[in-house]
């Protein structure tokens, strides 16, 4: 239920969390955008960070604590709190990442005075091992850019190193609650993506803004080439799994009206599918599969070959 004077809800699934979430909820504290609650999800964590949440909370009032009795995933995190929200806008900021102070203040302001149901912005890309900055997700000269159907699809290359579907925006509740909008619970994988499908394919009209006022931690260090200790170590992409939403969400689009976005899910779909047998090869490797048995496993998938031959030639 919305509240009148709360101007934006910061939605943070945890899991396992302890050692980034103080960071995170320190950024949205600091946001120069007035009336701003933080709603700390904890999804049953094995860690000390639902006691590190509910400390936090006894230091301020913004601050809400919602504990899940059970892991049922980010989706589930997202939904639950997002149920319980009272800004006027939602947005969503994952445990280990942190906010720019004025990145709420621009987003909500850029959107109402576009009068669109979302704005997102550029992204500072960190590698957490090397302690760095690496880049931004796009070039900063970019102009300010309208995002639906059709510039969504276009900005969504799922082999590309940042794409559309890794946004972080910022939606209006009301719009959240109109059209029922809701992240897909039976997949752990490109939840984010699909939750953008289906806001574009609900109506929703949005804005993309070229400065970076969110600092993302690459799962995978493209300096230091080390795993982030979150998640399931770099086995952690189920995506087959993912599939199974992807093709829930095709059945549900309008072919006609939404021809952009079912082009696009049959794209990634595709994509997946490559990547899930390229996850298996890289997973024989590591486990000292005999060579023979990795090769005859590449071969049985041809269309894989491209990608993995460019991969040899980036290590070589």
């Amino acid at each position: 239920m919305q509240h009148q004077d709360c101007q934006a809800s910061v939605v943070i699934p945890v899991y396992n969390s302890a050692s980034t979430l103080r960071r995170a909820v320190a950024s949205v504290l600091r946001q120069t955008l007035e009336q701003v609650e933080i709603l700390i999800v904890d999804d049953a964590s094995q860690d000390n960070s639902l006691a590190l949440a509910r400390e936090l909370a006894t230091t301020d009032s913004r601050i809400r604590v919602l504990a899940l009795p059970a892991n049922r995933g980010k989706s589930n995190a997202m939904n639950v709190a997002i149920s319980e929200a009272r800004g006027a806008w939602i947005a969503v900021l994952d445990a280990d990442d942190w906010y720019e102070p004025e990145r709420l203040v621009t987003l909500v302001s850029v959107a109402e005075s576009r009068g669109v149901t979302l704005a997102a912005d550029n992204q500072y890309f960190h590698d957490a091992a090397a302690d760095r900055i690496v880049r931004t997700a796009f070039p900063l000269a970019q102009p300010e850019q309208p995002l639906n159907r059709r510039t969504f699809a276009i900005g969504s290359d799922p082999y590309a190193g940042f794409d559309y579907g890794m946004l972080k925006p910022v939606v209006r509740a009301e719009f959240i609650r109109r059209t029922g909008l809701a992240y897909r619970e039976n997949t752990r994988l490109s939840e984010d993506f699909l939750y953008l499908v289906e806001f574009f394919a609900a109506g929703g009209t949005g804005v993309l803004v070229a400065e970076p006022l969110y600092h993302w931690i690459q799962s995978f260090g493209t300096v230091s080439r080390q795993w982030t200790t979150t998640g399931a170590g770099p086995w952690r992409y189920d995506f087959l799994a993912a599939l199974t939403a992807y093709d829930d969400v095709l059945s549900e689009l309008n072919a006609e009206r939404d021809r952009d976005l079912v082009r696009l899910l049959t794209t990634r779909m595709r994509a997946f599918k490559h990547l899930h047998h390229i996850d298996k090869i890289n997973r024989m490797r590591a486990s000292g599969s005999p060579l023979m048995a990795v090769l005859g496993t590449a071969m049985r998938h041809p269309s894989v070959w491209p990608r993995l031959a460019r991969r040899v030639f980036r290590s070589t």
